[in-house]
């Protein structure tokens, strides 16, 4: 299994907001029932302020394209995606192997 993690470093005062667009975009990509992906949301409660995290898991590496096919496909969820990259200072993705 592949757990892919996508941390967001958002604007100072903006968490709330990213938090509500998240959510809407995972209930974007949910509306697919060829996806199967599960998807967790986080916050933080200590270290770096206004931190989002998102992880989605896969079953092996032959699911990252597919899962990015989603977000490519679902025109919702780029729409959310937009209005997302607006709050955000910055963000990276790492790739865990359980």
């Amino acid at each position: 299994m592949i757990v892919e993690r996508n941390k967001f470093r958002l604007r100072f005062g903006k968490a709330k907001e990213g938090i509500a667009l998240w959510k809407q975009m995972i209930d974007e990509l949910k509306k697919n029932e060829r996806f199967s992906s599960k998807v967790r949301l986080l916050t933080n409660l200590t270290g770096s302020s206004y931190t989002l995290v998102m992880e989605l898991d896969l079953k092996g590496f032959n699911k990252l394209n597919p899962a990015y096919y989603f977000w490519k496909i679902n025109r919702g969820a780029k729409e959310l995606y937009q209005q997302f990259i607006q709050l955000c200072d910055s963000a990276d993705q790492q790739l865990y192997k359980i």
